[in-house]
This record gives structure tokens, sequence and C-alpha cells, in this order.
């Protein structure tokens, strides 16, 4: 929660008269890029030095985009043909940001605020800008925030954002998450309405945003303030046990995670393990697919950081598609066409996924653990077949070398295809495990593209048609004995997890920022009447319904808004 006066943030604009270009345009360019390394380099050590490791590994990421090849080589080739400087930088980072922004992965997608961020920067040190931070302690209203603003702002100043746009992954939320500072995400009109309002209160965790509020609203906050300080007390009273019910009936509980940097925070949180590593950042943004030795080292460091003990669940490179890789050499769609990512794209080219499977099997027997691997948008029984083929034959390869691999890697596939859903008995006797994706199975399910907000109301994972699927994958995978996960983000939501928890789900892998209001949820509720939520949400009509539902287990213990 926060209360604050309105900071509008608008990024800088370019230069209404631009000179003419400069003879030296090209070494203005490498310069700024070089200056801004050095910046972003700072950011990221005073991060470290707030004991924010995770977050310092966001500068240390947008330090490498300022001086990413491609993105220089772009801006460098424009200039030189005769656009002004300035614009050719803007023109490389908004190419970089639409080819990320285009990605049907919510976490890859929100990636395109740092490209621009990193290009903004450049040309603040082109042009001598500088960004006109708020006098006195303030929210920030914005379509969009830069997560180096979030940093760059004085300690003190940056009482809460609220945004038009962004998503609950954008490095600037998480940013601010990490520094504490509550955040509200995709508020239609927020910009506009902003104009003239002086103060707006912030509800974080619904996602509410109240311009000039009135005092009786303001009392309202106040009492949300009181009730969220008292579950987030309880959450973390709860960090060092393991999750379950009332009655004792463990839930496991599993943090996503988009890269090594992310590994302290996971485990801060509590997670029990990964239950979703995206490895999506090796094979973007390049002109050639990662080495079999790039990869090595990025796997080995997680399975370190959780050990024997805690699974990490490595998800296959989930691209092709509209995914731009240039290596790939497929042709443009305007969506994401599942059936050319992922494992039906190995039925075309075998060594991508090929590759990425020995670099695991190594990494694995260099952390002395069991690997466990899921494939994404895996849609028929001969896409199984054919990722079981690839994974035996790439641990042969590996063991011919002469590097040990592990004895087993425990192999799952995600059920995000309305078709893997329906064949879940079948798909369970080849696997070991389950992970559903609920984002994309809802999508898919509700032929409701996730990328547009006139379908927005479609969306919900809480529908019953969806939660109807997951009930078939459960009873699939209970029949073959094999558990079931879900790394939606319907399972960071407090009346989500209830939900899945009562439809039979062993597993639920969500941000780890999630985790302790999902063990708290858990805490408070019995297997019976978790039991008894899922029998009620499976026979209704809507998902605003189910949610209803939910929120009546929630609400005497304090919860308030969308659970």
């Amino acid at each position: 929660m926060a209360v604050g006066l309105v900071w509008r943030y608008t990024a800088t604009e370019r230069r209404e008269t631009p000179g003419a270009v400069p003879t030296d345009a090209v070494a203005a360019i490498r310069a700024a890029a070089a200056e801004a390394v050095r910046q972003l380099g700072s950011l990221a050590e005073r991060m470290r030095g707030l004991g924010r490791a995770d977050e310092a590994g966001i500068f240390d990421a947008q330090a490498m985009m300022a001086e990413d090849p491609q993105l220089l080589g772009e801006a460098v080739a424009r200039a030189e043909a005769g656009e002004d400087p300035e614009a050719a930088v803007r023109a490389a980072a908004a190419t970089a940001a639409a080819t990320l922004a285009s990605l049907p992965d919510e976490l890859l997608a929100s990636r395109a605020a740092d490209v621009r961020d990193v290009g903004a920067r450049i040309v603040r040190i082109m042009t001598g800008q500088d960004v006109a931070f708020p006098a006195s302690p303030s929210i920030a209203v914005a379509e969009d925030l830069p997560p180096s603003i979030v940093a760059e702002v004085p300690t003190g100043l940056l009482l809460g954002v609220a945004l038009q746009g962004s998503s609950p992954t954008a490095h600037a939320v998480i940013l601010a998450r990490g520094l504490g500072i509550p955040a509200v995400v995709g508020v239609p009109g927020l910009v506009e309405a902003a104009g003239s309002a002086t103060c707006v209160a912030i509800d974080g965790e619904s996602g509410e945003a109240v311009l000039d509020p009135d005092p009786s609203q303001l009392a309202d906050f106040a009492a949300r303030a009181r009730v969220l300080a008292a579950r987030r007390e309880a959450g973390a009273s709860l960090r060092g046990r393991p999750a379950a019910t009332a009655d004792g009936e463990r839930v496991i509980l599993l943090a996503n995670i988009g890269g090594p940097e992310e590994a302290g925070r996971a485990l801060e949180a509590g997670a029990e393990g990964v239950g979703l590593f995206r490895t999506e950042f090796l094979f973007m943004r390049r002109q050639s697919a990662p080495s079999e030795d790039e990869q090595v080292e990025p796997y080995r460091r997680v399975f370190e950081a959780f050990g024997r003990q805690r699974p990490v669940v490595v998800r296959l490179a989930d691209i092709g598609g509209d995914k731009a890789v240039p290596y790939l050499d497929l042709p443009p769609q305007a969506n994401s066409f599942p059936g050319s990512r992922a494992v039906p794209l190995a039925a075309r080219d075998r060594g991508l996924l090929s590759s990425q499977l020995r670099a695991i099997w190594r990494a694995a027997g260099r952390a002395g653990v069991t690997p466990h691997v899921m494939a994404p948008m895996v849609a028929t029984l001969s896409d199984v077949r054919l990722l079981l083929e690839l994974r035996d034959e790439a641990r042969a390869e590996v063991a011919a070398r002469g590097e040990p691999p592990p004895d087993r890697m425990i192999t799952g596939v995600m059920i995000e295809m309305p078709s893997a859903a329906i064949l879940a008995p079948e798909l369970a006797r080849l696997v070991d495990f389950f992970s559903i994706g609920t984002n994309d199975l809802t999508q898919y399910t509700m032929a409701a593209d996730r990328s547009n907000p006139a379908l927005a109301h479609l969306q919900d994972a809480l529908h019953p048609a969806v939660l109807r699927l997951i009930a078939g994958v459960v009873a699939g995978a209970d029949e073959a004995g094999i558990p079931v996960a879900v790394c939606g983000e319907l399972a960071g939501e407090p009346a989500g997890a209830l939900v899945l928890a009562g439809l039979g789900v062993d597993e639920l892998s969500a941000d780890a920022g999630s985790l302790d209001r999902v063990r708290a949820a858990l805490a408070g509720v019995t297997r019976p009447q978790l039991a008894d939520l899922a029998k009620r949400a499976l026979a209704a009509s809507n998902a605003a319904d189910v949610r209803a539902m939910a929120r009546e287990l929630l609400e005497p213990r304090g919860s308030h808004g969308r659970a």
C-alpha cells in the first residue's frame, strides 16, 4: 500500500531541432554506449551494496545490452547512412524491444522495457539530458517505467509505482518489489486521468489505483495496510516450514526463475526448488545459437545453488514461432503457431535441443545432481517420443566423450495445449511428471490471445472450462502415479492456489515474491474445505464466481481485494 503525490514520469524526448549529423557520429554512439555500461555497472554495485544481488543482476544484464554488437551495429549503420545518431540509437533499441515485446512468454516480453531503457540512457548521455526526479516523496505514474529509474530515484522519494501498461514480471516491478516499493500495473486510462491529479493511493495486491482519494477512501487504504501487514507477518513466520494445509496436507512450493541471478531470491523466499527455469535468455538476441559449452555454466550455477535436495526443473528452450531468432531461419508469423515451437521444432532441426540436452546432462554431472527437464508446447504423443529419443541420444553422446552424466534425467512435459490435456492419461505413461502452464492453456482453451486487450475478460485461468481440463490432467497423472505441478501465474495467487490444491495439484511454482502469501493461504484451510471449493468451482459458470468462492475461504483471515 502507498499514498503519495503524483509524479508523472515521461521518457526523455529527442531534441526538437537536431543539428547536422556530426562527422564522428559513430564515435559518439560508441562513446555514449561505453558510458552507459559504466553507469549501469555502478547501479549494479549499488544494488549489491544494499544486499540485493538478484536486483543487481538486472543492471548487469542491461550493461550487456548496452554493448550488444547487434544493437550498436544497427545504430551505427543507421548513423552512417545519414540518420541522426540519437534517432539511430532509438530506432535500433525500438527494433530490439519490438522483437521481445512480441514474444508469447510474458517474462521475456516484459524485457522490452529494459532494451528501451538502455537506448534512452545512451541518448541521454549523447545529448547531456537528465531525468527530472521528484522533489518530494511521490508515486511514479507512467505508461511504463524503466527499471533504472526505480534504482536512480533518490532514497525515500519513490513511495510507489503505478503503470498503465507493463506487467508483474517487468524488471521495474521486480526491482520495486525487491526494494519494498508497492507497484500496480495494467491500470486502463491511468496516465490521462492522472493529468490533473495531485495525489494517488495504490494497492499493490489488488492492483487498484485511486486518484485524489477522499477521506473515506484514505481510511479504507489505511485499514487495508494494517491487514496486509498482519498477513505479511503471518506469511513470513511460516517461511522456514514446509507448506501445508491446516490439517497437515503437504503442497510443495517452488519458484519460477529466468536466470541464475534469480536463484538467491527464490531461496530467500523459502522455495523448495525451482519449478520453472526459463532458458530462453541464452537463445535470444543472438545471430547464432549458443554453443553447448556456453550453456553448461549457467545451468551448473543454478543446480549448485539449490543442491541435491531441491529439484531444479529446466524448461527446454521455448523458441521458434513468432520469436524472431535469426539462426532458426523461420518465416515470420502473426501468431505464436505452437506447432513450430520448442519440441515440435526439433522434428525439423534436432540440433538445437540436442545441444541443450547435452549441456544439461554435463551441468548436472558437474553439480552432482539429478536433472529435471520439461518440454513446452507438447501437443501429441509423437512429441514426447521425440523428446525421450533426444534425451537418451544426448546422454550417450556425453558419456562417449568421457564426461560421466548422471544416471537419469527426470523428464516431464508442460500441459499448455488442450490436446495435451485431453491426452493426459496416455502422456502420463511416458513421462515422470506434468507441469501445467495455465497462461497458455487458458489462451488456447478460450481462444483468447493474451496480447489482445479486447479479450482480457476471457483470459482468467479460473474459468471452469480451464479448471475442468486441469482436473482431467490430474486424474490422468494420478492413474499413472506421477505428480502434477502448475507453473503459470495462477499458482502465485492465493485464490488460484486454493483451487489448484483442491483439484489435487501436488506442486505450485510461482514468482518468489508470491510464495509467502500462498503459504499463508494454504495454512488457513483444511483439505475438506479445498475439496469442496474444487467441486463447486468445477460446477461454476464463470471465473468471477470461482474467485468469489475462493475469497470466502480467504476473507476470514483478513484478505482484501482480488485474491
